[in-house]
């Protein structure tokens, strides 16, 4: 197992499939990545959606172990799987000594024979996904849905009741969709419209009434039976209700005069409009409700709306059941009426297979009936199941391929990222590059939008540009770049680019967002006197602006007012404000002015008393204790410049601290070049600015030394002209000698 710094960061070197073994048993907490979105690699669609086995719509590291497992245990030779794969898969290489390995071989022999390859000792992608394509094509094209298409094909099948039964079945079911995206019937929905076909006609074998037989214990009316069934149940409400009302004007005689309608409704109906007629006739009661309880037959007592059905009842059903005298019907009796058709009613109940109730009984009977029919159903049926069979087995061939051209690519964008910092190839999760603002931007990302990336991405502590990709159908692709050279230049949000895709397909894009960190080392030194400069602009500009607005204002006034006649002489200045301005102020100015003045002529002699090297130092000095810290604050930050962060805000569990060196921000970020036998194009002229800054060093020095020089020579000429100029000075008299002092006098004895 081989290490290699990619960045700042040690990685895993993936070259073989030695090295995907190794994978297997590498320590999680050293991948480049756990997890990542399916949808943000460029590629081969299916080979995403094999890695996503669990279709979580996220490829984990757990998925990846997966995929390199099962390449290896059917790849033995793990030697020969290396980077520059033709695509040409031979089927010796394939395992031979397990079930599995033997359906991938005689699916790969299967699909040769039926392409009639020449060479038929290899297979490629571009002849499975041939075969699959031919397949889908076919009547019984192996998805296991028997479609109308297979139905009245007659290479298929000759028997014209199978178009019928499959659509019959469709109808019933819904049906399964097919590969071509009509709807047909696989085993599922053959199995579910047989067994509702047999319920169905079950019941309606339980409601026939035998020959020579009149009646049943369900028609208990004969052939008549539903009809007057149905009678009953649209009579049966509003017989229900006639009934409520007189048990309760029985229990409370008050209600009689307001069992049919009240004084109010009645005051509120209008006889002249025909749809107020209408509900008013049908909010009223079948018949006048009375204490007695009986429902008269006399079509006379019977309200208008439902005469015609209550008519239809008693000839039909009640007077047949009750008697042909019978004038009226109590609640007990139509209790017993409503007994005779309860069988009935419970047969409906518990009718079975209503799916297929709409197709002819005729239809089912015949399907039931014919078990030749059916074997043919069913044959039709096992042979596309061995057509999906083929073409599942053709499918994991499909999966072997793809694993052994992308796999090992997919390990260095996963597993680690040399892909990320290949100068010859873009990774897989790379969506293009931008050229804007004179600039090539060689690395761009998807993302779902710049507000949810901004949440991870401001912790790269890199200069990010996030732009919208305007698509030819007007359909925007929101990227992100990051700056990694140069300085911000002129990128606003606005500004309008070139992005092409990894296809070379050019696309417009325009900034949308931009988040802001140091790009370089200049940059942030040139940071805070930009920020000075541009604060002094500002203030300049406002007060200019103010200026022209005053001024205009003042013109305005002058042209549009008229003439006025000539001011008052202005009154004399105070005392303490005479000449216009108040001598707190001339004070103040004056004060200011001298310590300015003091200020300078200290510099001024500071200097003067230094020497050359003296003064090259202190400029040296004041100019590390201003750009020193600076320089520290904005190295630290683009130390801290952190590309896993950027990956972060798309979606990836990033392990690695993915840190930016010299050689990835040129490659992230470069000029274009000029071609070599160009004229006229831009030359380097840092050296020639390093020599003038040395040569005005030099200038500043030499001119603060012979300043001095020439300050010393006129101090000296001044003395001497001192000393000539002064007369000689007096000698001074000798000091005089002291007096000898006297002896003394002798001091007479006793």
């Amino acid at each position: 197992m081989r290490f290699q710094r990619y960045g700042k960061s040690f990685q895993m070197v993936i070259e073989n499939g030695r090295d995907l073994e190794e994978v297997l048993t590498l320590d999680e907490a050293l991948w480049g990545a756990l997890s990542a979105p399916k949808d943000i690699f460029d590629g081969d669609p299916v080979l995403f959606q094999l890695l996503d086995e669990d279709k979580s719509g996220r490829i984990t590291n757990t998925n990846i172990k997966m995929a390199i497992k099962w390449m290896l245990d059917n790849l033995p030779d793990h030697d020969a799987i290396q980077e520059g794969f033709d695509g040409k898969l031979p089927l010796d290489a394939i395992v031979s000594g397990t079930d599995t390995g033997k359906a991938l071989r005689d699916s790969a022999d299967y699909i040769l024979n039926e392409l009639k390859a020449d060479d038929k000792s290899t297979i490629t992608l571009a002849q499975i996904r041939e075969f699959l394509k031919t397949v889908a094509t076919r009547s019984l094209n192996g998805d296991g849905v028997l479609s109308m298409k297979g139905a009245n094909d007659p290479e298929v099948t000759k028997m014209k009741a199978i178009p019928i039964l499959v659509q019959d079945a469709v109808k019933a079911t819904g049906g399964a969709t097919d590969i071509d995206g009509t709807q047909g019937m696989d085993t599922a929905v053959y199995n579910t419209f047989l067994t509702a076909a047999k319920d169905y006609i079950d019941w309606l074998d339980k409601g026939v009434i035998p020959a020579g037989q009149e009646t049943t214990e369900i028609m208990t009316m004969g052939a008549d039976t539903p009809a007057l069934a149905a009678l009953v149940r649209t009579n049966a409400p509003k017989i229900a209700q006639f009934f409520q009302l007189c048990r309760l004007i029985e229990f409370d005689q008050r209600l009689e005069d307001k069992s049919v309608s009240t004084a109010q409704k009645v005051a509120e109906f209008d006889p002249a409009n025909t749809a107020d007629v209408d509900a008013y006739q049908k909010s009223l009661p079948l018949a006048t409700p009375r204490q007695s309880g009986v429902l008269p037959f006399d079509l006379n007592k019977i309200n208008p709306a439902y005469a015609a059905d209550f008519g239809a009842l008693i000839e039909k059903v009640l007077r047949p059941i009750l008697g042909e005298d019978a004038t009226g019907m109590t609640q007990t009796e139509w209790s017993e009426v409503q007994a005779r058709f309860a069988p009935y009613e419970g047969y409906l109940a518990s009718k079975a297979g209503a799916i297929v109730e709409g197709i002819s009984p005729d239809e089912l009977r015949l399907l039931l009936n014919d078990k030749e029919i059916q074997g043919e159903l069913e044959r039709l049926m096992v042979i596309d199941k061995g057509v999906a069979d083929t073409v599942a087995a053709a499918k994991q061939v499909e999966k072997l391929l793809l694993y052994r051209m992308y796999l090992l690519r997919f390990c260095n964008n996963f597993v680690c990222f040399s892909e990320l910092y290949s100068l010859e190839k873009h990774a897989m999760f790379e969506c293009g590059r931008v050229v804007i603002d004179g600039r090539w931007f060689g690395i761009a990302l998807k993302v779902s939008s710049a507000a949810v990336h901004q949440t991870l991405g401001k912790f790269s502590q890199l200069f990010l540009v996030y732009m919208d990709v305007i698509r030819p159908d007007g359909s925007k692709m929101p990227i992100v770049i990051p700056v990694t050279r140069g300085t911000k230049g002129s990128l606003v949000v606005g500004k309008h680019g070139v992005f092409y895709d990894l296809a070379g397909k050019d696309f417009d894009v325009i900034i949308t967002q931009i988040q802001e960190n140091p790009i370089c080392v200049a940059e942030a030194l040139l940071s805070p006197f930009l920020k000075i400069w541009s604060a002094i602009e500002n203030k300049i500009t406002s007060w200019s602006e103010a200026s022209q607005k005053k001024f205009d204002e003042k013109v305005t006034t002058a042209v549009n007012t008229p003439a006025a006649p000539a001011p008052a002489p202005a009154p004399a200045p105070a005392e303490g404000n005479k000449g216009g301005m108040n001598s707190q102020a001339f004070l103040g100015i004056s004060v200011a002015f001298a310590a300015i003045g003091s200020a300078f002529a200290f510099v001024s002699k500071t200097v003067a008393s230094m020497s050359w090297f003296q003064i090259l130092m202190m400029v040296v000095i004041a100019l590390l204790a201003v750009l020193l810290p600076i320089s520290v604050i904005a190295c630290i930050k683009l130390s801290r410049q952190d590309l896993s962060s950027l990956l972060e805000g798309c979606g990836w569990g990033v392990n690695l601290r993915l840190r930016l060196d010299g050689k990835v921000r040129k490659q992230f970020t470069y000029w274009g070049k000029y071609p070599k036998d160009a004229t006229g194009t831009p030359r380097n002229y840092v050296l020639r600015w390093i020599l003038c800054l040395i040569l005005l060093i030099v200038l500043i020095v030499f001119g603060v030394r012979s300043c001095q020089n020439w300050k010393a020579r006129k101090a000296e000429e001044a003395q001497q002209q001192e000393q000539v100029a002064e007369p000689a000075a007096p000698a001074e008299p000798a000091p005089a000698e002291p007096a000898p002092e006297a002896p003394a006098e002798p001091v007479p004895a006793g």
